[in-house]
């Protein structure tokens, strides 16, 4: 069996290219879901979050704590990486705002990492598919969040996922699995570095959501809109036709 890498190591070399992948995403003052949009603004996915106690499980550098504080929320951001975590503190010391930033790689999380019930809203943005049991996890969350609070998260499209393979395409949706691949080094275009992400159906991130005890109100599989863009054109013609996002909109029973 194939080693996983250490993901967070991975993103720690990755983060400095990274960082400046996404700068586009701080001028426009938004919240971007998924490497095309739509952009929060468009889809008002989340209501207003002034003065709301927000968590936002796999924060990354940063850019969804930024903009809920931005925006009057109070924020703590969870991340497996701690020089994207450092890239986020910087970022909200910069604009003056606050946030509680906390490493730990969310398959570890637990109950008893906060009181229960204590928040208002649970925001994630492209982390879920780094972690093994999702069901797990959704149940965890759910325990954070106060009754009737929302819950909004963004991951790889599985469909997208299923298709494998540069020259000759394999589909492969129906069998969960982890899937190797590797992360482009932006600063430099030879640079690879390992990673993995897990593949699920679109029914069984739906299931753990129910049996972890949320109403799903919403699922979106957006259409591509250059003015997200942190893609390049091939993948945004690929995901013209092929979803590369898929964003669940739910909340606590």
């Amino acid at each position: 069996m194939k080693q996983k890498p250490n993901i967070a190591k991975s993103w720690d070399r990755v983060s400095d290219s990274w960082q400046k992948r996404i700068e586009p995403l701080f001028l426009r003052k938004d919240l971007l879901w998924g490497p095309y949009g739509p952009w929060e603004s468009d889809a008002k996915l989340i209501s207003p979050v002034k003065n709301k106690k927000v968590l936002v499980a796999g924060c990354g550098s940063g850019p969804d704590v930024w903009w809920l504080a931005t925006n009057g929320a109070r924020v703590t951001g969870i991340d497996v990486s701690p020089k994207q975590l450092q890239s986020a503190e910087e970022r909200m010391r910069k604009s003056n705002l606050k946030a509680v930033f906390i490493q730990k790689d969310l398959d570890k999380l637990q109950r008893t990492q906060f009181v229960n019930k204590s928040f208002d809203l649970v925001v994630s943005n492209y982390a879920f598919q780094y972690v093994r049991d999702l069901l797990r996890l959704f149940k965890v969350l759910s325990s954070f969040l106060r009754p009737k609070g929302e819950f909004v998260f963004s991951l790889d499209h599985p469909v997208s996922c299923a298709i494998e393979g540069k020259t000759k395409l394999r589909v492969d949706y129906l069998n969960e699995r982890i899937q190797y691949w590797s992360f482009r080094d932006w600063n430099a275009s030879t640079r690879t570095i390992p990673a993995y992400s897990y593949h699920r159906t679109a029914s069984a991130i739906y299931n753990a959501l129910v049996d972890a005890g949320f109403s799903v109100e919403r699922i979106i599989e957006p259409k591509p809109t250059m003015k997200g863009g942190i893609g390049n054109s091939r993948e945004y013609k690929k995901a013209q036709r092929i979803p590369e996002t898929i964003i669940f909109q739910c909340i606590k029973k």
